[in-house]
C-alpha cells in the first residue's frame, strides 16, 4: 500500500471556518491511502476543526497524527470543542499507533472529550501529552481513561497496546503522578517508556509512582527530570531499578538526589541495568564520593554513550572524574561524559544534611577510617579496576 502524508507543520495559519480550510479539506480527501497527519504550528477554530475532522474520519488508514501547538490564541472553550471533532474522526481507527497533542493549553477542560479516544481506541501505542496544563484533575482524567481502556482489554482477553507515554511540563504533582501511577501498573505488561519531567512531582509522589512502575518490567526509558526526589525518591528509584533489566535511558538530572540519594541509585545501578545507555544525573548537588562509584558502576556498561554530570560539586578535572573518563575510553567512548562546564563550588558554611561520607543505602565511610583514607581506599579500588 502507498503512504501518504500530509503536513501544515510550521505554516502558522489562524484557520477559522470551513472556507479557511477547504483547500486542506480537498488535499486529505485526495489522499486515499493516508497514514499521517501532521497539523501543528497552526491554529484551528471550532467549525475549521470540525471540517477537517470530517474529512479525516473517511480516512481508515490513519496511523499517525499529529497536533501539536493547534490552538494558541483560541478562548477556553473553543478548544473542547475542536476537541471533541477530533476524538469523533479518531475513536474507531484500528491503525492509529502514534497520537501527538503536546503544547495544546487545553487542561482539564480538555482532557475530558479525550477520555473517550483514550478509553474506545485501544491501538494507541504512543501517547504524548506534554505541555497540555493538565494539572491533577486532568490528569485524573487521562489516566481514569486508560485505566478503563485496560478493563476493556481484560474482558477481551486482549494485551494492551500502550507503550509509550509522555506527560511532561503538566503540574501534575504528587497527586497527579499518583493517579498515572495506576494507569501504569494497569498497562504494566506492555509499558516501556515513561516520560513525565517537569510536573512539580514532591519525593512522595515520586515514591508512589515508582513503587507502581516497579510492575512495568519492560521499561527502557524512565525521564522524571526536574521533579523533587530527596532520600524518599532516591531510595524508592534505587529499589525499582533490579525490576527494570531492559533500562536504557535514567534522566534524573535537577531532581535534588543529593550525594546519598545518587550514591543508593547508582550503587543499585552497578549490579542491574547492563544496557544503560544514557544516563542523566546533572544538578543533583552530587559530591566527589558519589561520583566514585561511577567508576565501579560503567564495569559492565558496554552499551553506554552519554553519562551527564553537568552542574554538581565536585572539580571538573577531580580524580573520580579522570577515572571516569578512563573508563569510558575502555569501551572507546570517551566522548561520553558530557561537558563539566557548569560545576559548583562546595560552601563550607552550608548547615547539610546530606555529608559526602554517608550516601544511602550503606554508609561509604568504615568504622575505622576517617573520610580521606575511606575516600583514598575507594580511589585506589578505582584505578585498579580501570587500569
Amino acid at each position: 500500500m502507498k503512504v501518504e502524508y500530509c503536513s501544515l507543520v510550521g505554516k502558522g495559519l489562524k484557520l477559522n471556518t470551513v472556507e479557511d480550510v477547504a483547500q486542506y479539506v480537498a488535499e486529505i480527501e485526495a489522499l486515499d491511502g493516508l497514514t499521517t497527519v501532521r497539523l501543528g504550528g497552526n491554529t484551528f477554530g471550532v467549525e475549521a476543526a470540525r471540517a477537517i475532522a470530517a474529512a479525516l474520519k473517511k480516512k481508515d488508514q490513519l496511523e499517525v497524527i499529529g497536533f501539536s501547538d493547534m490552538f494558541t490564541g483560541r478562548l477556553k472553550d473553543e478548544i473542547p470543542l475542536a476537541l471533541d471533532a477530533f476524538v469523533e474522526a479518531f475513536e474507531d481507527k484500528k491503525h492509529l499507533v502514534d497520537l501527538d497533542l503536546s503544547d495544546n493549553a487545553f487542561g482539564p477542560a480538555g482532557a475530558k472529550p479525550l477520555m473517550r479516544l483514550l478509553t474506545n481506541n485501544r491501538n494507541i501505542e504512543t501517547l504524548r501529552l506534554n505541555n497540555n496544563g493538565l494539572g491533577i484533575e486532568g490528569g485524573r482524567l487521562v489516566s481514569e481513561a486508560l485505566i478503563e481502556a485496560q478493563k476493556l482489554n481484560e474482558a477481551e482477553s486482549r494485551i494492551s497496546s500502550l507503550k509509550v507515554v509522555i506527560v511532561g511540563r503538566n503540574r501534575l504533582e504528587s497527586a497527579g503522578a499518583g493517579h498515572f501511577a495506576k494507569a501504569f501498573e494497569a498497562h504494566k505488561k506492555s509499558l516501556h517508556t515513561v516520560r513525565m519531567p517537569q510536573n512539580s512531582i514532591r519525593p512522595e509522589g515520586i515514591s508512589n509512582l515508582l513503587t507502581s512502575l516497579r510492575q512495568c518490567d519492560k521499561l527502557e526509558y524512565l525521564d522524571l527530570q526536574d521533579n523533587t526526589f530527596t532520600r524518599e525518591g532516591s531510595l524508592a528509584l534505587a529499589a525499582g531499578i533490579p525490576h527494570w533489566p531492559n533500562l536504557r535511558v535514567l534522566d534524573i538530572g535537577d531532581c535534588l538526589l543529593k550525594t546519598s540519594g545518587s550514591g543508593a541509585i547508582i550503587k543499585a545501578l552497578t549490579s542491574e541495568s547492563t544496557k544503560l545507555e544514557h544516563l542523566n544525573l546533572s544538578f543533583n548537588e552530587i559530591k566527589e564520593p558519589a561520583a566514585m562509584l561511577l567508576v565501579m558502576m560503567l564495569a559492565n556498561k558496554t552499551c553506554i554513550e552519554s553519562i551527564q554530570l553537568n552542574g554538581n560539586i565536585f572539580e571538573s578535572d577531580c580524580d573520580s572524574v579522570n577515572s571516569i573518563r578512563r573508563m569510558l575510553e575502555t569501551y572507546d567512548k570517551g566522548d561520553a561524559l558530557d561537558e563539566l562546564d557548569e560545576m559548583e563550588e562546595e560552601d563550607l558554611d552550608e548547615n547539610d544534611n546530606d555529608p559526602d561520607g554517608h550516601l544511602l543505602g550503606e554508609p561509604i565511610l568504615s568504622d575505622n577510617l576517617s573520610e580521606e583514607d575511606e575516600i583514598e581506599k575507594l580511589a585506589k579500588d578505582i584505578n585498579e579496576l580501570v587500569v
